[in-house]
């Protein structure tokens, strides 16, 4: 499973991507505007998924059903594919998840407390 680049945080051992976040709490899918705190986390998870499209390097940042959002510096990709944006800021498009390779996913755990100790 390809999971898009954000921040998760860890709840009953599963991982769930946050809607927003605060320096001390975040804001969990389905719990309205209430609030959690990151000391009633298990962890605190900055996720960055990369893989290849088309011969150029993507960053994987939405998923829904068989198909990603994502964004690129890379400019020969989005001469080639005819992607939205600019030198500036980016480009961004949609692309098959079948047709990526090279997924990369990096975890990195974020949690204050992590980082104490």
């Amino acid at each position: 499973m390809i999971r898009p680049s954000g921040l998760y945080a860890v709840v009953d051992g599963k991982q769930i991507q946050v809607e927003s976040h605060g320096r001390d709490f975040v804001r969990l899918p389905g719990t309205g505007s209430a609030r959690t705190d990151l000391d009633d986390l298990e962890d605190f998870l900055s996720v960055k998924t990369s893989a290849v499209w088309r011969g150029g390097t993507i960053s994987v940042s939405a998923v829904s059903g068989d198909e990603c959002g994502f964004f690129t510096n890379d400019s020969g990709l989005a001469e080639r594919e005819g992607l939205a944006g600019d030198s500036y800021n980016g480009w961004h498009g949609s692309a098959p998840l079948s047709e990526l390779t090279e997924v990369d996913e990096r975890v990195t755990s974020i949690h204050p407390r992590r980082r104490e100790s």
